[in-house]
């Protein structure tokens, strides 16, 4: 067997990271749209996390920060504890990095993302892997 059920969700081990998460992951990109209100982007996250849904994926740019914003919302009073999140910058040079990271953080409302993708990557990433210090993974 690939994984084990729990409420039939599929999870699976992370990668090398020890980290065991959901098989379906929840993106942000939708709960931050403009037909999309607030609470209704809450209560997507936060129905996902009940059901069993533990990788929650976002990126920096999503509807101008604000799918991020929500997510953060969405995971306060102990939903932080239950996921394993994710979020996207492009990384195009150093200050970029580090301020999309730190934009990143400040509407998750955590003080460390464990996982992070780089989308549009330029091709020196020395400087990018430097600002992302604030990674668990």
């Amino acid at each position: 067997m690939l994984g084990s059920t729990s409420r039939e969700m599929l999870y699976r081990e992370l990668g090398n990271t020890g980290e065991r998460v959901s098989a379906i992951g929840l993106g942000g990109w939708h709960i931050g749209l403009k037909h999309v209100d607030e609470e209704l982007g809450i209560r997507i996250v936060r129905a996902a996390i009940d059901r069993g849904i533990t990788f929650m994926d976002n990126c920096w740019d999503y509807n101008d920060g604000v799918s991020e914003t929500r997510m953060g919302k969405a995971l306060r009073d102990s939903y932080r504890d239950k996921v394993f999140l994710m979020t996207k910058i492009d990384g195009r040079s150093k200050q970029a990095a580090a301020k999309q990271i730190d934009e990143s953080l400040q509407r998750l409302q955590v003080d460390c993302i464990p996982h992070s993708a780089l989308q549009n990557v330029a091709s020196n990433t020395t400087y990018v892997l430097t600002a992302m210090s604030k990674y668990k993974y």
